[in-house]
């Protein structure tokens, strides 16, 4: 599938996403307010668990992630 005719208007894309950038917003605000290790720990976990949750729907949407280039220097 072509990178030109994905669809990502899904429901369950949107709120992937909504959830992996609530959790990452959470994350910062309470890393900048000194929040306790605990919190940001658990925030942390929730936000990678989030971020795996959002490539799988990418990827049953027809995305795939752009190869990694090996550095040169």
């Amino acid at each position: 599938m072509s990178a030109m005719s994905q669809s990502f208007d899904d429901a369950e894309l949107r709120a992937a996403m909504t959830s992996y950038l609530d959790l990452a917003l959470a994350l910062d605000e309470a890393a900048q307010v000194g929040g306790e290790a605990r919190t940001l720990l658990d925030l942390a976990e929730a936000k990678s668990v989030a971020a795996m949750g959002l490539r799988r729907r990418l990827e049953a949407q027809g995305w795939t992630a752009p190869a990694a280039q090996r550095s040169t220097t």
